[in-house]
């Protein structure tokens, strides 16, 4: 099919665009996206060895590069704690602070796409599984520090009586077990969303390769000009949504360490630090 005389043909009717197919692979009876779990295997690696330049840069004088970008971020991301929740949120910095690095990382991996079927690096984050294993590791940390801060019959009582009076526990109960399924869930579809779109952007302008104006390959021309300016967009879009998966965790474990007497604050700075993933963050 074509328009304008026949000068520029449409799409191939049988021609499609395949975005979310993983090469898969099987491991003790269940199925694996490989191309995923080499592509976050690549993003621990790159992490491990930012890790590893940081801290042989170390320095109480005069900072190098890598030191005075992570002291700057890691400044940024203080002072936005400190004004929207206070003193009380610097002690999820850490995890927040290498949940932010992570993504970040496998975000950059879409600067390598070229649109094709298989990448030969795919941004993890475009595969639901890596986005949700994340948002289930944080709620649960979540869930931990709120039960540290109020105590097992604090924690249940928050549930049972927020945001209505007791008489209305049912819907109390409700309401509140919607939100925390629905937690999860959306800060998972959040960071999925965005990143598939990017793939289905590459994917789309890798096909305009295919238009012809006569003999002209006019869509090599458009996709030589369209193509370097979606990914640099596509990179700021990957820092937002780094940004936003971070800050959100700090949110949610505000309202968690929160009680009614404030008095759960050193029981927080505890228990977050006497995680696994803080002490390796910091």
């Amino acid at each position: 099919m074509s328009i304008f005389g026949g000068l520029v043909p449409l799409m191939n009717p049988a021609t499609e665009i395949s975005v979310g197919e993983h090469v898969k692979g099987t491991l003790f009876g269940g199925t694996l996206d490989m191309d995923t779990v080499w592509a976050t295997a690549a993003a621990v690696v790159v992490v491990c060895l930012l890790a590893i330049a940081l801290r042989r840069q170390m320095t109480s004088g005069v900072p190098g590069r890598l030191q005075a970008a992570w002291e700057m971020g890691i400044g940024a991301l203080t002072k936005q704690v400190e004004g929207s929740i206070g003193p009380k949120g610097q002690a999820v910095i850490p995890l927040a602070a290498s949940l932010f690095v992570f993504i970040f990382v496998c975000n950059i991996f879409t600067v390598v796409g070229l649109g094709s079927k298989y990448e030969w690096l795919s941004a993890p984050n475009s595969d639901i599984n890596l986005p949700l294993a994340m948002s289930l590791f944080v709620i649960i940390l979540v869930h931990m520090a709120s039960i540290r801060a109020r105590g097992p019959v604090g924690y249940v009582k928050h549930y049972l009586t927020q945001p209505f009076p007791i008489f209305l526990l049912p819907f109390n109960l409700f309401i509140n077990l919607v939100e925390e399924i629905a937690k999860p869930i959306t800060l998972a579809l959040r960071l999925f969303g965005n990143l598939l779109s990017g793939t289905l952007m590459l994917s789309l302008i890798a096909f305009l390769g295919v238009w012809k104006l006569g003999a002209v390959p006019i869509g090599n021309v458009l996709v030589l000009i369209v193509n370097p300016v979606w990914k640099v967009f596509d990179l700021a879009i990957g820092g937002i949504q780094a940004f936003i998966f971070a800050l959100l965790t700090i949110l949610y474990f505000d309202v968690a360490m929160s009680t009614e007497h404030g008095d759960g604050h050193d029981h927080d700075v505890d228990l977050i630090h006497s995680t696994p993933e803080a002490a390796l963050s910091t």
